[in-house]
């Protein structure tokens, strides 16, 4: 009995391996990916397809996501979610299944590995992170000339926006320059300014842009600015004229007084 039950168990064994054998030799499938970036705005959930071509039972695979210049990190294709916090990133990045659902990294591109035995597929998936920064701020100031120049600040971008300044009838104006800077997180801040005059344009439009043509945009009246900056001065005008007036009123009174004054004394 024990010689019989070996000889079963040996026959068993190798019709194992033998299937195996078969089923790894027999692997044979594509990775499908979107052919275009996937667009995501940071701090939001983004879901990133792939598919196995044709069709397979993916509890047998391994996993792999690699980041560009970082390492990899798994999720066995037998759990329904597993989850993972890279802090040198700037999202949480989430796997729920073989699929590959996950949440957008800083990366440009993340690339899929799959192995089933010694057969390994992969595929790159294309990113396109997008943060949209704070409205312009815009502030004014009159120039000696009589134009106003006309900054323009906004942070918290993602990738360098383009900046656009445009007059009341939609003309673009040049910008007397522009600069962006890149802080710790990766953001970028933007600083552009334009000098104007009032026959130029009557109002003047700062505007900054992704490529998904996202943008903000904020405006200010240049008349606005021409009547605040001459207000203080038109008020003190217009006291020292009221002032003078009231002098010569009062000079004239005074003379007149004295005249008056002059004439009862010589005839009483």
């Amino acid at each position: 009995k024990d010689v019989s039950y070996g000889k079963v168990r040996a026959v068993v064994n190798a019709l194992y391996i033998y299937f195996s054998v078969f089923l790894c030799l027999s692997v044979s499938f594509t990775i499908v990916v979107p052919p275009d970036p996937v667009v995501a705005h940071v701090g939001s959930t983004v879901i990133l397809p792939c598919w196995i071509s044709p069709p397979e039972n993916a509890e047998a695979l391994e996993i792999r996501w690699y980041r560009h210049n970082h390492a990899a990190f798994t999720c066995a294709c037998g759990r329904m979610q597993c989850n993972l916090i890279l802090e040198y990133i700037y999202l949480y990045i989430r796997i729920e299944n073989y699929r590959g659902l996950i949440l957008l990294s800083s990366s440009k591109q993340l690339l899929l590995s799959l192995t089933l035995c010694a057969w390994r597929r992969s595929k790159r998936l294309s990113l396109l992170s997008l943060a949209l920064g704070s409205a312009p701020v815009l502030s004014p100031e009159p120039l000696d000339d009589g134009r106003v120049n006309i900054s323009c600040r906004s942070s918290g971008w993602h990738p360098k926006p383009s900046i656009t300044w445009t007059s009341d009838n939609g003309r673009a104006l040049r910008p007397g320059g522009t600069s962006h800077s890149r802080g710790a997180d990766e953001m970028f801040s933007v600083h552009s300014w334009t000098a104007v005059s009032l026959s130029d344009t009557k109002l003047v439009s700062c505007s900054l842009s992704l490529r998904s043509g996202e943008l903000k945009e904020s405006r200010v009246h240049i008349q606005a600015i021409y009547s605040d900056s001459s207000g203080p001065w038109k008020a003190l005008f217009l006291t020292l004229l009221i002032s003078v007036l009231l002098g010569l009123v009062g000079l004239i009174l005074y003379k007149y007084r004295e005249k008056l004054t002059g004439s009862f004394a010589h005839n009483p």
